[in-house]
């Protein structure tokens, strides 16, 4: 169901020597959570990619081409997330698909966008399925993993924390599984088991659940592979039942939103980040993008309340690295000479952010820091 429509530039005239392009525009297709229980993280990194388009089509586009992008609203639900990528196929009038949210969403997506050759890229997913090239040779993932999220969660915990007795509680779909399986892999390298774990649907908001059954195994810490409106829900029960571990949270949750939203203590906990932080002016990339967004909110009113954050820098960065693409790009683009430009072991650089791929690889980034939350450093920044 298409419930958001944003456009950048007017459309394209004639002559299109590939779906989405024209003589003078490219578009790009987007399904995402633009509502729903992660609606605030989508339109962030919608916000991202239009920031970036909009300050290239200032200069005039790519070749000539200004750059668009057409969003529709999966509202984190996969089947909806599956229609929207069948009606992209069957329109046939984007040239890729950029920035969408969500393992569960992506599951559906990926397969149907395979099968029609069209380029995947920039998902806002840490999943190992997303990582397995020979299976999606037109997926082009710009984070990092979820497994190399949770590896340096757990590593800290243990090295740095001393923590010994580990539990989890997990979305019960694919995001969830995915960041189970990861932690079961670290625990399992330092000799340790999970003590305990729980599950939930989000569906049914039934985490509260997930904590009473871990409240008797006496844990360190309990990492949460939740949406951000789940783990405020899981957090303020726990500090109620006055559980005192600490916990682990991977890029996926808003920690801004988080903070303001819980009842309770937060600390102590642990946050993975795989970006920069937005705050730091002495990053390139992190000042190009403060004024790309700028411009972008001060062209387009509607934008107005989308401010920097990690979900709009990462949305951004996607942009970028389209730009960066096409432009190694001489002759007409093509979706396969795209794939192939995209995942050349040739790094992209990003002013001072690098996209890099390995051999056979379609994963362009392991980038992880750590932000450590206690009563002592609040918001201390442990490793990067």
């Amino acid at each position: 169901m298409l419930v958001l429509l944003f456009l950048v530039g007017g459309s394209g005239g004639s002559g299109a020597k590939a779906p989405g392009v024209t003589a003078n525009s490219i578009t790009f297709g987007q399904s995402s959570c633009l509502s729903g229980p992660c609606g605030h993280a989508g339109l962030q990194v919608s916000a991202g990619i239009l920031a970036a388009f909009h300050e290239r089509n200032l200069q005039g586009g790519v070749n000539g081409r200004r750059l668009e992008l057409v969003s529709r609203d999966h509202e984190y639900q996969a089947e909806k997330a599956a229609a929207d990528a069948m009606k992209f196929v069957s329109d046939n009038n984007v040239f890729a698909i950029v920035g969408g949210i969500g393992s569960p969403t992506a599951r559906r997506m990926a397969p149907i966008l395979r099968r029609a050759k069209m380029p995947f890229v920039g998902i806002v997913s840490g999943a190992d399925f997303l990582r397995d090239r020979k299976r999606f040779p037109n997926v082009v993932n710009l984070r990092t993993s979820y497994g190399e999220e949770t590896r340096r969660l757990v590593s800290h915990m243990f090295n740095k924390l001393g923590a010994r007795r580990f539990g989890v509680i997990y979305q019960d779909d694919a995001f969830g599984r995915s960041v189970l399986n990861s932690y079961h892999e670290a625990l399992k390298a330092l000799g340790l088991p999970i003590l305990a774990k729980a599950s939930y649907s989000w569906h049914s908001h039934s985490v509260h659940s997930s904590v009473f059954l871990l409240q008797k195994a006496d844990l360190d810490v309990v990492m949460l592979a939740t949406t951000t409106t789940n783990a405020v829900d899981a957090i303020n029960m726990a500090r109620t039942l006055g559980d005192t571990y600490a916990v682990g949270l991977l890029s996926i949750v808003n920690t801004d939103l988080l903070r303001r939203s819980l009842d309770r203590s937060f600390e102590p906990a642990v946050v993975a980040r795989i970006t920069p932080d937005v705050r730091k002016g002495s990053i390139a990339l992190v000042r190009r993008f403060r004024s790309a967004l700028a411009r972008y909110r001060r062209a387009s009113p509607e934008a107005a309340a989308r401010v920097a954050g990690p979900y709009s820098l990462e949305g951004y960065i996607v942009g970028r690295f389209v730009i960066a693409v096409l432009e190694r790009m001489p002759d007409e683009p093509t979706r396969e000479k795209f794939l192939a430009s995209a995942l050349a072991t040739k790094p992209v650089g990003i002013d001072d952010w690098v996209i890099s791929f390995a051999a056979g690889s379609n994963a362009g980034s392991d980038y992880v820091r750590l932000i450590e939350y206690s009563n002592d450093n609040p918001d201390k920044v442990t490793a990067e």
